[in-house]
């Protein structure tokens, strides 16, 4: 980005290095088994799965891998969603919370067993600070409710007299990297550069049709669809997934310890976490300006940039401002993905609308769904498509 945004020049991409060429697939065959669209966490980690499970499946992505949302975000694993445990058993009752984090959880193991340590993955915890007194409460509530429940968590004091409840499993990675490194075993099922320009369901299969005419056709019968689009599912197929603007900001290496571990705060408006390699990461804002962050825009806002510059004065950090960039996520009524078949298009499967925190729910999610379709599982009912009325696709 050029000068303006949060009163500064820098670069308009992601802090995170990817670019086109990383998949090496050339075309689509005119019949697939299982076509996966959106080359995102979701997308390798099904494409992934079903190749294990033996399905000719292949990927497409528009433009390049982690392009979207999983090319654009801070890199936190975290457990459940935005909300602390104490709020999320509320809204969704105590057992689903539970399931929402033991899913989560599991899904971040899943992640640490196909990196390994690539992809700049590390295993330190994570924090939940409390941006007020009122969130201090929740947060106590919640940890004897996850200690209730057996899950973990702890007090940490990261400075006087500010608590904060620490995720001893939290991990941190470059997000960027991790679907490349993913993706890497298949490269040759993998089609960059490729937009789907729409699909309809038929008799023999699903007819997907392509927006330029390959070297393979403009279009393939796949006779499994699934839609890994994450906030762009909408422009294919009638799912209640809205799209919003998520917005950060990346420093040079600063030459002080900005913060021990990542941090998340204010029920996930605000979060930010420290490279190794020095440079620090301030995301969120978006409560501050909610209408003017709903849309496909992906360009930073200097209101938002704002206050990002703000939050990193508050922690003492006076390195140049590098990158600023924004991502488009996709969210949904109750904070919850979608995963599995949608009941109007036949053939045709969804695994999207994480509503920020589809790093720690995808291969999880990726691997209910792939379980769904060869007959090896169920996804549980609070993820089905079928709980939200149909919406119209735009």
């Amino acid at each position: 980005m050029t000068a303006g945004a949060g009163g500064s020049s820098a670069d308009a991409t992601p802090v995170w290095e990817a670019g086109p060429g990383t998949g090496r697939g050339t075309a689509v065959p005119p019949r697939v088994e299982a076509l996966v669209v959106g080359g995102g966490i979701t997308g390798v980690n099904l494409l992934h799965r079903l190749r294990a499970a033996g399905v000719d499946a292949w990927l497409v992505e528009a433009r390049h891998l982690a392009a979207g949302a999983s090319g654009r975000n801070a890199g936190f694993l975290l457990a459940g969603v935005a909300a602390n445990y104490a709020a999320a058993a509320r809204a969704h009752g105590r057992a689903r919370a539970g399931e929402i984090w033991e899913l989560s959880r599991h899904s971040r193991r899943l992640m640490h067993g196909l990196l390994g340590d690539r992809a700049g993955l590390r295993r330190r915890g994570s924090l939940v600070m409390p941006a007020g007194a009122a969130e201090l409460e929740e947060l106590r509530e919640a940890l004897e409710l996850l200690r209730a429940d057996g899950l973990p968590a702890e007090w940490r004091r990261v400075e006087p007299g500010v608590p904060a409840l620490l995720d001893p499993e939290g991990a941190e990675l470059d997000p960027a990297a991790a679907v490349r490194a993913i993706a890497a075993p298949h490269a040759e099922r993998v089609v960059e550069g490729m937009a789907v320009a729409g699909i309809a369901p038929g008799a023999d299969g699903v007819t997907v049709r392509f927006q330029t005419s390959a070297p393979g056709g403009a279009e393939t019968l796949a006779g499994t669809v699934i839609l890994a689009t994450n906030a762009y599912t909408r422009l294919l197929a009638p799912v209640p997934i809205e799209p919003v603007r998520g917005q950060m900001l990346a420093t040079a290496p600063a030459g002080r310890l900005a913060t021990p571990l990542p941090v998340y705060s204010d029920h996930g408006y605000r979060y930010w976490r420290q490279r190794e390699d020095g440079r620090v990461l301030v995301g969120g804002y978006r409560d501050l300006a909610l209408e003017a962050e709903v849309g496909y825009d992906q360009a930073p806002t200097a209101a938002v940039q704002h206050h990002l510059d703000a939050h990193l004065t508050g922690l003492g950090v006076d390195a140049p401002v590098t990158h600023r960039w924004a991502g488009t996520m996709g969210f949904t009524p109750d904070e919850l993905p979608l995963v599995g078949p949608l009941p109007d298009l036949p053939g045709v499967m969804v695994c999207a609308g994480y509503t920020g925190h589809g790093m720690g729910f995808a291969a999880a999610c990726a691997e209910l769904l792939v379980a769904g379709l060869t007959g090896a599982g169920r996804t549980p009912a609070w993820l089905a498509p079928e709980r939200f009325p149909r919406v119209t696709a735009t």
